[in-house]
């Protein structure tokens, strides 16, 4: 037998441990360099699971964008199918986007909304930066030359009734004012409720800001008539929810937004004069754009070609399903609805009286005297009404003329062809109609 020597030498121990974990690593390199690639596997098929990403963008009123836009959203990518639908808000109040999965084809449908206000919309159109613009006004003849020389076509879509809502603190005692009055408090030259009637206490006023459209509407419907202009002594707001707030915490105000926003400020009647009746903004004063500040909300878009996302989404918002979600958000359909109005003038016609106290009135009126410009619109209103008709098929339309006008035998007769049957036709002598137009009951 033979004996190996120990060996006691320290520097051989440390020779003899380092070669060990040489081997090691070495022998460690080459067995990882044989093994698959798991890791490559992996991160391949995170890189399928990844859901495609597809954006639509509206840019614009920020009436339209701030309730309205979201729950269209939302309703839309439901009715196609979408899950893990969420609303996210941005760190603007008045930005937000909607999105889902489509899980069959992996697709997540965001729909991008940025509400700064109705100008925005037009001015992003024409930069290239949205697809579908947003406004609480119709759009202004400069806007819709600039984007049909650019595009050739500028495409129009009602989505909404709306209207503008005066709102003041609830403790206010005043309940209505005319379309004169409120300009002449918007320019400063009324300053106290006491020379209204009211208490005497100054008055605050709250307005939407610059590239708003219910700011636009305003100063077309209230300051222009007059010949007026806002008073600097007026706050300025990009938000309506923000406006309704101040509104309603600041004893002495006055402010106006869309009627969707109200929620707790007291709400004012409103006159076109001091001989007009004073009304309060109503699914039937605001359909029949009998209220002294009805307005329509809408899309715009450019050009003939869209995605597919796009027309998609506008034909959601603008066919029953969309329309439906009006009320939810305190705005009327622009399909068209049916009311009875109150009999609140005495002197009104015994015929009228009689055709109120049986029938209903429909949120469309056709104008006696018809503009070039406005035909596009009366070919909306038949198709309206056509869509109405289907809905409700036992329903008789009669056709209400107060200026004995050849328009209502035309009227008639376009909705024969549309195969939408007439009742009657009704000639009224009643001066307290100021509007020229053509009203439809339904028996």
């Amino acid at each position: 037998m033979i004996t190996i020597p120990r060996n006691n030498n320290p520097m051989s121990k440390k020779i003899t441990i380092l070669l060990a974990v040489i081997i090691a690593i070495v022998g460690s390199f080459f067995w990882l360099k044989n093994q698959p690639n798991n890791n490559t596997t992996t991160q391949s098929e995170a890189n399928e699971s990844q859901p495609i990403v597809e954006t639509l963008t509206l840019k614009g009123s920020n009436t339209v964008g701030e309730s309205f836009a979201p729950l269209l959203a939302e309703g839309y990518l439901q009715s196609i199918g979408a899950i893990l639908i969420k609303k996210i808000s941005r760190e603007s109040p008045v930005e937000k986007y909607v999105e889902g999965l489509l899980p069959t084809e992996n697709k997540l449908v965001r729909i991008d909304i940025r509400a700064h206000g109705s100008s925005t919309g037009f001015k992003a159109l024409n930069n290239h930066n949205t697809e579908i613009a947003m406004s609480s006004r119709a759009i202004k003849s400069k806007e819709h030359d600039g984007l049909s020389n650019q595009f050739g076509q500028v495409n129009e879509f009602p989505i909404a009734f709306d209207a503008l809502a005066m709102i003041t603190h609830p403790d206010n005692p005043i309940d209505q004012l005319t379309t004169e009055q409120i300009s002449q408090i918007f320019s400063g030259e009324i300053n106290n409720w006491q020379q209204l009637g009211g208490n005497d206490h100054e008055i605050s006023l709250f307005s939407r800001d610059n590239n708003s459209g219910t700011w636009d509407t305003f100063k077309s419907l209230i300051l222009k008539p007059y010949d007026k202009k806002l008073s600097e002594k007026s706050a300025r707001f990009e938000s309506s929810i923000e406006l309704v707030d101040k509104v309603t915490t600041t004893p002495g105000s006055l402010g106006f937004v869309g009627v969707a926003y109200v929620k707790n400020a007291k709400l004012l009647k409103v006159s076109r004069d001091q001989n007009s009746i004073a009304t309060k903004p109503t699914g039937y004063t605001i359909g029949t754009q009998s209220y002294a500040l009805s307005r329509k909300l809408y899309f715009y878009t450019t050009g003939t070609k869209h995605s597919k996302l796009a027309e998609s989404f506008i034909d959601f918002s603008t066919q029953n399903s969309g329309q439906k979600l009006t009320e939810k958000v305190g705005l009327i359909s622009y399909y068209p609805t049916h009311y009875r109005p109150e009999v609140s003038d005495k002197q009104a016609p015994s015929r009228y009286r009689e055709l109120i106290s049986m029938g209903r009135r429909i949120t469309v009126d056709f104008p006696v005297n018809i503009k070039v410009e406005d035909t596009a619109k009366e070919e909306r209103d038949f198709e309206r009404l056509k869509n109405f008709m289907v809905q409700n098929p036992l329903s008789k339309i009669v056709l209400v003329d107060f200026s004995s006008s050849a328009r209502v035998s035309q009227i008639k007769q376009q909705l024969q062809q549309r195969e939408i049957e007439v009742l009657d036709t009704l000639e009224i002598d009643y001066l307290a109609k100021e509007r020229q137009s053509i009203e439809v009951w339904v028996l």
